[in-house]
């Protein structure tokens, strides 16, 4: 199944100068800055890198607007890369994401709307800005266009995402249905919009209250009617707000995971004030001492502790109002003491705040409320037992060159997830959602023109077959995978004619020859030994002039950041594999006896190498 009834288009990550060209305000709220300069053009960066030509398809594509740190003089911002952005490691680095709402690529102009309040660099920006002036932007790297299948669509959102609603009912796709509900600051901030045939438009005020503050958005969509039919629901604005809004539609109104579309596009900061808007920012950075900082690196427990708050469903448990002890260990099922001494620790973390016998979540501890943040941090989901397993794994890889996973679960990490069938179907689902961004752009790639059969292996096997079959008419696929692999994939992707289920390994050989063997997000997996291996089974088990084709994030030094480098780790001390280098895959191919025949860049830095068995002299 698709991540969402939206069809995503992903293209290389671009930087570029642009210059102010019209300044214009569409509200007493709202200010519109029209961009624009012979940058937009495809054209070559300063340090030699091709930077693609501006691209925005979709209503809520999104770009990075650079604003000027107000200890520095000029604003600081990445450069180009190869496909991605060499992003510096400056604390003055101040960025802000806006929507793209009008892009006419005749005239060369980009439009950007942004709201007039509270207090920020972005607030500050838009209320000095003149045209001639410069800005620095990145983006958009995908776009995003109508719901398929979707009989009606619900809209919802605040001031902020009036510049993507006011763009898809500019480009409203003709018959289409919907009910649209925008949160403004008062009436006198309500903008013309068109309103096509089938789409009912409902203004809702907040007459005075601070933005972020209200119910109006979640009593509106919860009180709407609900049309008969698919819906695809999209709903932005203030993060906390929204939390119960999408718990309703998933949860209430029984919606899919692909029909639910709720971002949060800002946040409300504890103690900012919109009597202050338009004021600079001060600097916020703080300088620690080594001796303090060292401490809160060695730290273990509070990371712990609130993995462990996300496992038993504390943020749920306390979304919305405050409980007692009594209350929330009869909800979720916790001791009374060992909950008590994890709320007292949370308390002190400032997470979590008493009054009397009540407890409740402060600011900071509202991001347990949100659903994707617990379910990455849930000890029992796929994402946080990975982390977990590669940390304590780690000694042992790091002194020996081997995890020791088995000793702390009883197998290691790649078994312990197939034979839990609920965590082999999350990887097959995060896979999945992860082929989105790439899976098209890699079946669209000349290598695959000429092949009438491919074998693939790899996590996300399911969902490239199925945007390999989808591009390619003639074109057959064959997944290789272990046996409880293959029925997580299966309980996740539909079957289809072309596509062929066969149990196995790439460390072992395969019965039939293929015109390409596709390794996907596997060499990784697995210790350079291993790696090779793998790719000389591969180079086997292909048809005359039959190429091994890998497929891979590679690790760029120059662009690495801390969490780069952390996956990497973690993914060694599971497997002895982790990311590799440009220069490491080279030397791997090579061990392998691969040359390298082609090399293509996709989306965001993800490269396809293209291998042949090496000619041997005479």
């Amino acid at each position: 199944m698709p991540a969402s009834l939206r069809q995503l288009d992903i293209f290389p990550i671009t930087t570029r100068r642009l210059e102010v060209l019209r300044v214009t305000d569409v509200s007493p709220g709202m200010r519109r800055v029209t961009l624009g300069g012979p940058a937009l053009r495809a054209h070559v960066a300063e340090n030699g890198y091709p930077v693609a030509a501006f691209r925005s398809d979709g209503f809520d594509d999104e770009f990075k607007l650079f604003m000027r740190h107000p200890d520095v003089v000029e604003a600081v911002g990445p450069t180009q890369a190869d496909g991605v952005l060499n992003w510096p490691r400056d604390p003055h680095l101040l960025t802000r994401t806006y929507t793209v709402r009008r892009w006419d690529a005749e005239r060369g102009e980009v439009d950007v709307e942004v709201v007039r309040h509270g207090v920020g660099p972005a607030t500050t920006w838009v209320s000095r800005v003149q045209p001639g002036d410069q800005i620095q932007i990145a983006g958009p790297k995908m776009s995003a266009g109508h719901p398929r299948d979707a009989d009606w669509v619900l809209i919802a959102g605040d001031e902020t995402a009036l510049p993507a609603i006011g763009r898809w009912l500019a480009e409203w796709p003709s018959g289409a249905r919907a009910q649209v509900f925008i949160e403004v600051a008062e009436p006198s901030h309500q903008v013309a919009l068109p309103v096509p045939e089938g789409v009912r438009l409902t203004w809702l005020s907040r007459d005075g209250r601070p933005a972020g503050s209200t119910t109006l958005l979640y009593d509106a969509i919860t009180t709407a009617d609900w049309w008969a039919g698919t819906v695809f629901a999209w709903v932005a604005g203030e993060s906390l707000t929204l939390t119960p809004i999408r718990r309703w539609l998933r949860g209430e109104k029984g919606l899919a995971k692909e029909q639910v579309e709720v971002t949060g596009y800002w946040r409300v900061q504890p103690g900012t004030a919109e009597a202050n808007a338009g004021a600079e920012q001060p600097s916020d950075e703080i300088v620690e001492g080594d001796e303090e900082r060292f401490h809160e690196l060695r730290e273990l427990a509070p990371g712990f502790a609130v993995r462990v708050a996300a496992t038993i469903g504390l943020g749920g448990a306390l979304a919305g109002r405050p409980r007692t002890l009594a209350g929330l260990a009869a909800d979720i099922g916790a001791d009374r003491t060992g909950l008590r001494k994890l709320l007292r620790y949370l308390a002190a973390l400032g997470l979590v705040t008493r009054d009397g016998e009540r407890y409740a979540l402060t600011s900071l501890g509202r991001e347990l409320e949100d659903d994707d943040t617990s379910a990455a941090l849930d000890l029992d989901r796929l994402a946080a037992r990975t982390e977990l397993g590669g940390l304590l794994s780690l000694l042992a890889a790091v002194r020996t060159g081997r995890g020791d996973h088995a000793r702390w679960f009883g197998s290691e990490h790649e078994q312990t997830v197939l034979d839990d069938p609920e965590l082999a179907r999350e990887r097959a689902e995060e896979a999945a959602d992860g082929a989105e961004y790439s899976g098209g752009a890699l079946a669209a790639a000349p290598v695959f023109d000429e092949l009438r059969s491919v074998a693939l292996i790899g996590p996300a096997a399911g969902a490239l077959a199925e945007a390999l079959v989808a591009a390619r008419d003639e074109l057959a696929v064959t997944i290789v995978a272990a046996p409880s692999e293959l029925a997580a994939i299966s309980r996740v992707h539909d079957p289809h004619p072309r596509v062929r289920h066969e149990p196995g390994s790439g460390l072992h050989p395969r019965p039939d020859a293929h015109d390409a063997v596709l390794l996907a997000g596997v060499l990784e997996r697995h210790a350079d030994a291993d790696a090779a291996h793998l790719l000389r089974q591969a180079a086997q088990s292909l048809t005359g002039g039959g190429s091994v084709l890998v497929f891979s994030e590679v690790m760029d030094h120059d662009l690495a950041d801390e969490h780069d480098y952390e996956e990497d780790l973690v993914g060694f001390a599971l497997t002895g594999g982790g990311l590799r280098d440009r220069d490491e895959l080279a030397g791997l191919f090579a061990h392998a006896g691969l040359d390298v025949a082609e090399r293509l860049t996709f989306g965001w830095g993800e490269s396809l190498y293209r291998l042949q068995p090496q000619r041997t002299a005479g």
